[in-house]
């Protein structure tokens, strides 16, 4: 116990940026096994294919038609095949939207990779908090266990009387229960794991909390979350991309030409007509709009960047002073209690007969309180952390 409480009270000594990644070996075994996030690459790869699928330039047309003569003309046979282009401009801004969207899909794949790893990380911050109360309820238990033991001989015997009896029984009922559902608690958070990891057996070795602390300043540290951070990027591709997309809209307001070529055979040995076509395609009616429209959606996502970044600022501002608030907290309680042993101490002071049993389970009890608010404060901070480590790029 007080190694432990030594080792958070360096750590929280520690002034400088984020560690590496918590639970680092958990994570990558994660990623590697991990049905739900094959299916996210998967999904990703067929976004990505489906929007490489089409070509830019339109499909030919081919024409055929059989002209019934009228009078002394003969019937005829006419053929006819062409092809509608863009002009060039158009082609250039489709092929950067095409690779703008390609961005945008391997953003939303980071987007889900690392929704995946932060909970992974959750569910092994959590695990830490079971387990440190485990070992509690579990010296508690062992010493319900030889108190009751000890009270059912000297019951037996007529030392004690049945109300004392009855106390410790239930004292070791109590333990048991806290210690059991706990155990429950642990094991339902290494499935969740194994659930994680395709279903698949996964160790964890954790005793302590990973060592992860704030920056020494905030604001450069958000600055650089708005650089790494998956959503941020997309949001800014999505940005661009619409932007690039009203460029594309005024371009299309050119007109679009094609080039052909038709041939008319008559029957028999009559001589036909054939040679190349050229037409224009005049944008007066489809594209109406297009560009107003276009714009708005590049104002729209500018004003949905423009919120991110703001509603993310205020969020993470206050999520880094409540673990500021916390590392404090925690850095009290570890100093008072560092030195105590508590269940040990009364034990001995139970046995000796300086206590009676009544005080003994009221003070068990207020030790085993102190001893859960410390360790509830020390998980709501390393969770507090982990959130905000979350929002940089795995």
């Amino acid at each position: 116990m007080k190694k432990s409480l030594l080792t958070l009270l360096f750590a929280l000594s520690i002034n400088t940026v984020f560690a590496q990644y918590a639970y680092q070996n958990i994570l990558s075994t994660i990623e590697a096994n991990s049905t739900i996030l094959a299916a996210h690459h998967k999904q990703m790869e067929a976004n990505m294919a489906e929007n490489n699928a089409y070509a830019l330039v339109e499909n030919p047309e081919i024409e055929a038609g059989y002209i019934f003569g009228y009078g002394g003309e003969s019937d005829k046979i006419e053929l006819g095949i062409s092809q509608e282009f863009d002009f060039p401009t158009v082609y250039s801004h489709q092929k950067k939207i095409i690779k703008m969207n390609d961005n945008i899909i391997c953003s939303q794949y980071d987007i889900d990779r690392i929704a995946i790893l932060t909970e992974a990380q959750a569910i092994c911050t959590e695990l830490i908090f079971c387990k440190t109360k485990l070992v509690l309820f579990k010296q508690n238990y062992d010493n319900a266990v030889k108190i009751a033991d000890a009270y059912q001989k000297m019951m037996e015997v007529g030392e004690v009387n049945i109300l004392d009896y009855n106390k410790s029984k239930i004292n070791l009922a109590n333990a048991k229960n806290n210690y059991d559902l706990e155990m429950i608690h642990h094991n339902n958070l290494m499935a969740s794991l194994k659930t994680m990891n395709g279903g698949k057996d996964i160790e964890f070795q954790y005793e302590d909390y990973d060592i992860v602390v704030l920056p020494e300043n905030f604001d450069e540290w958000y600055a650089n979350v708005e650089q790494k951070n998956p959503v941020f990027e997309q949001m800014r591709q999505q940005l661009v991309l619409d932007q690039q997309k009203v460029k594309l809209s005024k371009a299309e307001w050119l007109p679009k030409f094609s080039i052909g070529y038709g041939a008319e055979i008559g029957k028999g040995n009559e001589e036909g007509e054939h040679g190349p076509s050229i037409g224009l395609v005049l944008p007066l009616w489809h594209n109406k709009g297009s560009v107003k429209s276009a714009k708005m959606h590049a104002e729209a996502s500018e004003t949905l960047l423009m919120n991110e970044k703001a509603v993310t600022y205020n969020h993470l501002s206050s999520l880094f002073a409540k673990a500021k608030a916390l590392q404090e907290n925690v850095s009290n309680l570890a100093s008072s209690l560092e030195q105590f042993d508590g269940q040990s101490l009364l034990l001995k002071a139970f046995v000796s007969g300086e206590i009676n049993l009544v005080d003994y389970l009221n003070e068990v009890e207020y030790y085993q309180n102190a001893m859960i608010e410390l360790y509830s404060a020390q998980y709501e901070m390393n969770a507090t952390l982990i959130e905000l480590k979350s929002y940089e790029s795995f």
